[in-house]
């Protein structure tokens, strides 16, 4: 009988040590369902964050539009008061140039005509010279924005004159094509 007692608590101590064993596995095996809650809690935090730098990006891409639209309501307006000034100057310089051809024409009408031919010819002789158009030259466009033209001749940018005149891209445009229909009409 002892070989099967001998067996007996063979059997008996590893029973007893299976048992201690298997709490240990279930343990191990918790761990990593712990492991995964973690990274799940982990996961939807990374989760939550991204979505909350979405939303700033939204907001700041929403900011940036409605930024940039009232900017270019801005620059409508300001385009719509050039073209109103370019407007009343062209207005302007009709009237200074119908003017001075009043001016001219009336300098320049003839003296009535005497019968006396000796007469006439003196009298002719004594009429004004036509006036040039000298005077209204002096006040040129030209004239007054001397430093624009010199460096538009010298073939720079529009956009390099207005940073270097602090003038905006719009004005510098004007101003040019102001001097080219007033050489166009002096020609």
């Amino acid at each position: 009988m002892q070989p099967y007692l001998q067996y007996i608590v063979l059997l008996g101590a590893v029973v007893i040590v299976g048992a201690f064993v298997m709490p240990r596995k279930k343990q191990e095996h918790s761990l990593p369902s712990q492991s995964m809650q973690n990274m799940e809690t982990a996961l939807e935090q990374f989760m939550e964050n991204m979505e909350k730098d979405n939303e700033e990006l939204v907001q700041l891409v929403r900011d940036a539009q409605q930024e940039t639209k009232v900017d270019a309501e801005r620059q409508e307006q300001r385009i719509a008061e050039l073209e109103r000034k370019c407007e009343q100057l062209a207005e302007q310089l009709q009237m200074a140039r119908s003017a001075t051809a009043t001016i001219t024409l009336q300098t320049a009408s003839p003296q009535p005509l005497s019968i006396d031919a000796g007469k006439s010819e003196a009298a002719f002789a004594k009429l004004p010279e036509p006036v040039e158009e000298e005077a209204p030259r002096a006040n040129t466009i030209h004239s007054r924005y001397a430093e624009l033209f010199s460096l538009y001749e010298q073939g720079k940018s529009i956009e390099m004159i207005s940073k270097k005149l602090g003038m905006n891209k719009g004005e510098v445009q004007l101003i040019i094509q102001l001097a080219k229909q007033e050489e166009a009409a002096h020609a």
